[in-house]
């Protein structure tokens, strides 16, 4: 929204989007002052709540047609295992590869930054922030995958009228 981030301004991540071969998509919206990352974090946390939240598992009243209906329960698990199975080992290792970096064991490239240390910032953020959705995805799935999973007839509550025994 033209302010800077680790030293670099929007008119410079711009400039790198163009230079790197970003889509026309991507550089509109850099333009408008909306980073795509931005908005792909903001779709991970609408997949998140859904995971945990009654209308993950009953389409609600603003999905039109389909409301009322049951979610098919693929539909937000494939997407979670997907993204958890991606994000959760790029975060740790990406993660890892930082605190290497930090103790200058490893070394770090500036990129399109002006000096390691805004490298390192990006790093810790971007690399933290990915181990730490991959891991709520994997606790949200699991949580999902239970609550929604099919009960074997032994399992279904049976009616039995008073002092009948079972």
């Amino acid at each position: 929204m033209g302010g800077t981030f680790a030293g670099v301004s929007s008119a410079e991540m711009l400039a790198a989007s163009r230079r790197n071969g970003a889509s026309g998509v991507w550089l509109t919206l850099e333009s408008w002052g909306l980073d795509g990352t931005t908005l792909l974090a903001a779709l991970g946390v609408f997949l998140l709540f859904g995971l945990v939240r009654p209308w993950g598992q009953v389409f609600p009243r603003w999905t039109l047609v389909l409301a009322g209906r049951r979610v098919p329960r693929w539909l937000p698990l494939t997407p979670a295992l997907i993204g958890a199975a991606m994000l959760a080992p790029y975060g740790l290792i990406g993660t890892g590869y930082t605190a290497l970096a930090t103790a200058g064991v490893v070394p770090v490239r500036r990129g399109d930054f002006h000096s390691s240390s805004d490298v390192l910032l990006v790093s810790w953020i971007g690399f933290g922030a990915f181990a730490l959705y991959g891991g709520a995805l994997i606790l949200a799935a699991r949580a999902y995958w239970l609550r929604t999973r099919p009960l074997c007839r032994a399992e279904l509550p049976v009616d039995r009228p008073e002092g009948r025994p079972a």
